[in-house]
């Protein structure tokens, strides 16, 4: 099982996602992000191979400051460059709201709580984009990809907000979060005026 270390990565141009240079397993690809790409090794385990070994980290310390909340995947292993951890099935948050084509206030709460748990967890990057949110089969958001969530720091969630407006669904998750959480949206309500 720890074939998947010969596997390789790079990242060839800043800004653009990883590439697979060697992979002589037979562990399907299932995505590629600018710090690491993630195979799948087992029906309830997956692999993220990194090129810079500061990211592999980053990304295993904050999964480890997380481990027990439920809007993170189980930590199996973390290496040089590599972390193992647990498979989550489901759309992203971005694909599901695009088939929906509306933002039901069932998701707006989660989205809430998710936020309200990573001030918890004292991540410093208050944020993440839909397409790193997975709806998993129970109807839960879990975020992936957090190897910024201790070196950046976002107070409100820009990139989420960017993300729903370019759905077009900003507005009504606005009027939502103005309902649920009066406080969130007077701190948000500008943002992209």
């Amino acid at each position: 099982m720890e074939d998947f270390k010969f596997i390789k990565v790079a990242s060839l141009r800043k800004g653009d996602k990883v590439e697979v240079i060697h992979n002589p397993t037979s562990y399907p690809l299932i995505g590629r992000g600018n710090q690491g790409a993630v195979f799948k090794i087992s029906p309830d385990q997956c692999v993220k191979i990194f090129p810079k070994p500061m990211h592999a980290q980053r990304e295993s310390e904050a999964l480890k400051a997380a481990q027990g909340s439920p809007i993170v995947a189980k930590l199996y292993e973390a290496g040089e460059n590599y972390i193992i951890m647990e498979y989550i099935e489901g759309p992203s948050l971005q694909e599901y709201l695009k088939s929906k084509g509306k933002i039901k206030e069932d998701i707006t709460k989660k989205i809430l709580f998710l936020i309200e748990e990573m001030k918890r967890l004292k991540f410093t990057r208050l944020d993440s984009r839909l397409k790193e949110i997975i709806v998993t089969k129970q109807g839960e958001l879990k975020m992936v990809d957090l190897v910024n969530h201790f070196t950046k720091k976002y107070e409100i969630p820009q990139l989420l907000l960017a993300n729903l407006e370019k759905l077009g669904l900003l507005s009504s998750f606005l009027e939502q979060v103005k309902k649920i959480d009066p406080q969130s949206y007077l701190e948000w309500k500008d943002f992209l005026c």
